[in-house]
């Protein structure tokens, strides 16, 4: 795991994160095997969520967290003591990427989008015992610097590295998401699967979804692991 000085220039580190049941759960939802009352619905071209919501599915979803001290680790590398805002769980099957070069927090043309203040992810995906095969390209620094608009800010790609995320199955990705990346396209006929946690401050939580319960409930049931 890298520096929190590390972090803040990259914008991206690697977190050991490993759960059996976490595998199997998922390695069953990709093959369609879903428990009762839940589904994969579209969301993006290509691209499925777990409904109606995630922390409701299983328990290990959550406590895969505690197992693996990831409060802990992400608190180290941000010097932040973020609050779990929402988890979810995506099936991905197609082969051009859903969701090229982007951010999720930016300001162009004078307007903001996203979460501001950003917020973190991290994103568990699971190769299961199979060879790494790529899932995300990060702008490695974009964190650190967003252009006005979105063509300058597109420039960055002439100028900054870029880092690829692989599937593993012994760590999970975190990463700002004031950073720039795009999801990298599965091959022709097969499908992947992740597990993504969401995190943001918690008086931004508060403030802005107060009236949602199910992102309340996910702030507090992971205050309480």
């Amino acid at each position: 795991m890298s520096t929190y000085k590390d972090f803040y220039k990259s914008g991206l580190t690697q977190l050991d994160f490993k759960s059996e049941k976490i595998d199997n759960l998922l390695n069953d939802i990709l093959k369609n095997n879903l428990k009762d009352e839940f589904k994969l619905i579209s969301k993006y071209p290509g691209s499925y969520d777990l409904r109606p919501n995630v922390i409701d599915y299983d328990r290990a979803i959550l406590a895969a967290l505690k197992e693996n001290n990831i409060k802990e680790k992400i608190r180290k590398t941000t010097l932040v003591d973020y609050a779990l805002f929402h988890v979810q769980i995506r099936v991905v099957e197609s082969n051009f990427s859903y969701m090229d070069w982007h951010r999720d927090t930016y300001t162009y043309d004078g307007k903001d989008y996203g979460k501001m203040p950003n917020g973190v992810k991290v994103i568990y995906y699971p190769a299961f015992g199979q060879n790494p095969k790529p899932r995300l390209d990060f702008l490695v620094g974009s964190n650190r610097v967003t252009l006005f608009d979105r063509r300058n800010d597109m420039s960055l790609l002439n100028y900054l590295p870029r880092a690829t995320v692989q599937t593993s199955d012994d760590t999970a990705l975190l990463f700002e998401t004031s950073g720039m990346h795009r999801v990298v396209p599965e091959e022709k006929g097969d499908r992947s699967i992740r597990l993504i946690y969401n995190f943001l401050y918690k008086d931004q939580i508060i403030e802005d979804h107060s009236d949602d319960e199910l992102h309340m409930r996910t702030m507090k049931l992971y205050e309480e692991l």
